[in-house]
């Protein structure tokens, strides 16, 4: 007897543990039952060549896990003419609600499209075919995630931090401004805290928030102002969520290991060059969804060698001028990671407050995304 599979939403769990992510496909929004012609209508469009003749019976659509900001699927000839220079499968994403805006709503998906050309056309993300209005046509790669098992792979550990510097490296035309994840941080401040209708501390009284209730979060506010001044961590083009799932390790002719693209800029803004390191720092050393342990490797000798790749292709793109920078150092980065490592989880914290008291406010439940 065939055993049907049980799907669940995020909100049918009530802990962390009972979530086994490895087994778990992550969709966001029903699939458009006219998901077929919309795919082959928009290859049509865009593509042409052998797209013209296709039908939905010669083409194989399907969605594709992950991305629960945008839908993304495969679409692809099933009998694809492998000498066309017209790509026969690709993956077309569909954009859906940003939960954090990079900018105003105004130039939110402008921004988006400058920045996936720029990373296209210097092959440090996915390869764009087309763009239209709501969404992406891009190049399908076969690959794996960078998991936590790669980075005792000292070659693929070299080009992710090589491809990090180069991220960081790039002028890209959009508002020079710090990121949107310290405007988020301070945006939600003043909602807890200069809104009178909230009490906050009655809400960490009902669920038991020990810590919450002794620490001072205004006066640890007021301190991270004063600290981030102080860092002089460099305002540079940030990717913002420069994770293993973002990691994708393509697949060669010969199918061993390609070069690694990195996808997902939907978070892509000027920020700090600290704050950046977090997502990938704070994932080395420890097992996939392993939320038992947090935070930074407590040894520097972990950091240190990632951190002199990264330093070594900045000179080698900047050159002498960069390595003449104190800033520039090893050992500056490190403190900077340090620093920001705390500054992320403050806000971190208060970003999350402010979630789920909306999410509460709300008849709908909106399950959130979290950036940290």
């Amino acid at each position: 007897m065939e055993t049907k599979k049980v799907l669940k939403n995020i909100e049918d769990f009530t802990s962390i543990e009972e979530i086994d992510f490895d087994k778990m496909d992550l969709y966001k929004g029903e699939t458009p039952v006219d998901i077929n012609d919309q795919c082959l209508q928009l290859c049509k469009d865009y593509l042409s060549g052998e797209w013209i003749q296709q039908t939905v019976d010669t083409i194989t659509v399907r969605r594709v896990t992950g991305g629960l900001m945008n839908q993304l699927y495969y679409c692809g000839i099933n009998e694809p003419n492998l000498t066309s220079k017209v790509p026969q499968e690709v993956a077309i994403k569909l954009y859906g609600e940003k939960p954090i805006k990079t900018t105003d709503n105004k130039y939110d998906r402008l921004n988006d499209t400058i920045i996936d050309l720029m990373v296209s056309v210097n092959q440090l993300g996915p390869k764009v075919y087309a763009l239209f209005e709501h969404g992406q046509i891009q190049h399908y790669y076969k690959h794996r995630q960078f998991k936590p098992v790669e980075q005792s792979n000292k070659k693929l550990v070299n080009e992710v931090f090589r491809k990090f510097s180069r991220i960081h490296a790039m002028d890209v035309p959009i508002k020079r401004t710090h990121n949107m994840f310290m405007k988020e941080a301070e945006v939600s401040y003043k909602y807890l805290f200069n809104d009178n209708d909230i009490n906050i501390k009655e809400r960490f009284e009902k669920y038991n928030c020990e810590t919450l209730l002794t620490a001072d979060l205004k006066s640890e506010y007021e301190w991270i102002k004063q600290i981030v001044s102080k860092v002089n961590s460099p305002l540079i083009f940030t990717h913002n969520d420069f994770r293993s799932s973002n990691l994708l390790i393509t697949e060669s002719m010969d199918k061993t290991d390609g070069p690694i693209v990195v996808c997902d800029f939907e978070f892509s803004s000027y920020g700090y060059r600290g704050m950046d390191f977090q997502s990938i720092i704070m994932e080395w050393s420890r097992k996939q969804f392993d939320f038992s342990t947090d935070g930074l490797p407590h040894d520097d000798s972990i950091l240190r060698p990632l951190i002199e790749i990264y330093v070594d292709e900045c000179q080698q793109i900047h050159g002498k001028e960069f390595s003449a920078n104190s800033v520039n150092t090893v050992d500056h980065i490190i403190y900077e990671i340090k620093i920001f490592t705390l500054i992320r989880y403050f806000f971190g914290t208060i970003i999350a407050l402010k979630k789920d008291l909306e999410d509460n406010s709300n008849t709908k439940y909106k399950p959130m995304v979290c950036l940290f």
